[in-house]
C-alpha cells in the first residue's frame, strides 16, 4: 500500500496511522477536547461525551484512517481521521460523490499544544504532503462556532454551503489540491 503523505514530520512532531494500542488514548484526547468545548458553551461533539462514537472511532483505528501526532517525547499531541471513502456521514454532507477527495474528520488537538497553533500546522502539513493529485480535502464543522468557521476560511478552505438546519446546521468546506505528476 502506498503511503498516504510524502514525509510524517513537521516542526518537532512526528505523525503515523494509529493502531489498536493507540485506541483508548485517541477516544480519551476526543472526549477531552469535546468537554473543553462543552464548558466554552460550544455545543459540537455530543456524541463524543457521550461515549457514542467509540465503535465508529476504533473501526477507523482498525482501517488504517486515523492518524496521531506525537511529540518527540512520544505524547499524543493531535489526531484526526483521513479517509479517501465518504462514510455514510458524508453521504449525508455533499451527497454521494466518485471524485477524488479525502473527507477529514475529528481533527483534535490536546488542550496544552494550542498556544503552539499545532491545528493550523497540521493542516498545513496535510495541504503540503498529501500524495493526491488534481482532487479536493473536505470537511465539515458545525455552523454556531464562528470560530471554527473562521480558522477554517484562513485555512484556505473554501466554503461549500450548508447542510441541516437549526442546531444541526453544518458548515461544508473544500480544498482544492493540484500537483504536477
Amino acid at each position: 500500500m502506498e503511503k498516504l503523505f510524502v514525509t510524517y514530520r513537521f516542526d518537532q512532531y512526528s505523525v503515523r496511522v494509529a493502531i489498536k494500542e493507540d485506541t483508548d488514548n485517541v477516544i480519551q484526547l476526543l472526549r477531552n477536547v469535546a468537554f473543553w468545548l462543552e464548558k466554552k458553551g460550544i455545543d459540537q461533539w455530543e456524541y463524543l461525551r457521550n461515549g457514542g462514537a467509540e465503535a465508529e472511532i476504533k473501526q477507523d483505528i482498525l482501517a488504517g484512517t486515523t492518524y496521531i501526532v506525537e511529540d518527540t517525547s512520544k505524547n499524543l499531541v493531535a489526531t484526526f481521521n483521513l479517509s479517501p471513502k465518504q462514510n455514510d456521514w458524508d453521504v449525508a454532507m455533499w451527497g454521494e460523490r466518485n471524485d477524488n477527495a479525502y473527507y477529514l474528520h475529528r481533527l483534535a488537538v490536546n488542550r496544552d499544544q494550542h498556544t503552539n497553533q499545532v491545528g493550523k500546522k497540521l493542516l498545513g502539513w496535510i495541504d503540503d504532503n498529501i500524495r493526491i493529485r488534481d482532487g479536493f480535502l473536505r470537511l465539515d464543522c458545525i455552523a454556531s462556532n464562528p470560530v471554527l468557521n473562521r480558522y477554517y476560511l484562513e485555512a484556505g478552505y473554501t466554503f461549500i454551503g450548508y447542510a441541516g438546519e437549526g442546531e444541526d446546521k453544518l458548515s461544508k468546506y473544500e480544498k482544492s489540491i493540484s500537483r504536477k505528476a
